[in-house]
């Protein structure tokens, strides 16, 4: 008998759940806190049998006209089979209603025919995906020439010619964020992009994730900042959180560079994948070659499904993702 709890304990006793349950960053307990900035109020969920953990859920959540709107990112944590009504019926429980819209997003492969026990458990595939379902897994074992022989052609002389211009590479442990926030202003104005991380976010995740964040940084040979990567790390996985280069990056090859160094700090610390973050390879060529081109592997994954208690709530959600994504 699987039983739900709402946990209320120490954020390093759920990012430990977290990491057994192989879990990645979107799971732990500082994103949620992070994902505060946004109007979500996190409610953190486990699950046990015979008192062993075996599965976690921290739900992001938004409540309007008595209804919850709930948003499990990269989670629920554990195996799908205890996705079905008795994981709804805590989730209301916790949430105090019966009335709920709960979307999940598992960034993992289909392990068992998962995705057929979770349609038959009441799920179904969002008419409007909020991604691709796609992503990239590199894998951070071997040394750093073993890795090199893994990259395309192409990307290892990009990051040859990155070598040429006298860039400073540097894993940049006190950050600075309104140098981080004017360098994603520089590059949305550039790409046309809406806001990608707000001052007041980018502030929260290094106050919320500090020991669980690393940062690397490229300046050119006068010292001004082209670009920064950084890595949200969980267990023995990191996962790509922050990507952003000016526009002189791209003509000195910043960006090949400053992810090289990033790949091999966290290989150093002995971890073991790395997620690219999701990709597009129809949408968005150009960051889906430039990912794939380190060697990294192309995981289709479970991906978002979404359940409903009234009638119409699916649609009205979904008609928000359109409208917000158009």
């Amino acid at each position: 008998m699987v039983n739900w709890e709402q946990y209320r304990g120490l954020a390093d006793e759920w990012d430990g759940h977290v990491a057994a349950l192989s879990g990645g960053f979107y799971q732990t307990y500082g994103w949620g806190e992070v994902r505060r900035v946004a109007g979500w109020q996190p409610l953190r969920l486990l699950a046990r049998r015979s008192g062993q953990v075996i599965a976690a859920a921290s739900v992001l959540v938004k409540r309007k006209l008595g209804l919850a709107v709930c948003w499990v990112p990269g989670g629920p944590l554990g195996a799908s089979e205890v996705l079905d009504g008795e994981f709804r019926a805590a989730l209301g429980s916790a949430l105090g209603t019966k009335w709920f819209y709960c979307r999940i997003s598992l960034l993992r492969a289909d392990l068992e025919n998962e995705a057929a026990f979770l349609a038959r458990a009441g799920w179904q595939r969002p008419t409007v995906a909020m991604s691709s379902g796609l992503t990239m897994s590199y894998a951070l074992t071997g040394d750093e020439a073993e890795r090199l022989k893994r990259t395309s052609g192409n990307w290892r002389h990009n990051l040859k010619r990155s070598r040429r211009y006298g860039l400073r590479i540097e894993h940049w442990k006190t950050p600075d964020l309104s140098a981080i926030s004017a360098l994603y202003r520089e590059m949305e104005s550039l790409k046309s992009l809406p806001e990608q991380h707000s001052a007041a976010e980018l502030a929260a995740i290094f106050t919320q994730c500090r020991e669980q964040v690393v940062v690397y940084r490229c300046l050119d040979a006068e010292g001004r900042l082209l670009a920064i990567r950084a890595a949200g790390l969980c267990g023995a996985t990191a996962m790509d959180l922050l990507a952003v280069a000016g526009g002189e990056a791209r003509k000195l090859y910043a960006s090949h560079a400053t992810l090289w160094a990033l790949l091999d700090h966290c290989s150093r610390l002995g971890l073991r994948d790395y997620d690219l973050s999701g990709v597009d390879p129809v949408g968005n060529k150009g960051v889906f070659d430039f990912k794939h081109g380190t060697g990294a592997s192309l995981v289709e994954c479970l991906g978002e499904w979404e359940w409903a208690s009234l009638p119409g709530l699916r649609q009205a959600v979904n008609w928000l993702v359109a409208r917000k994504g158009a």
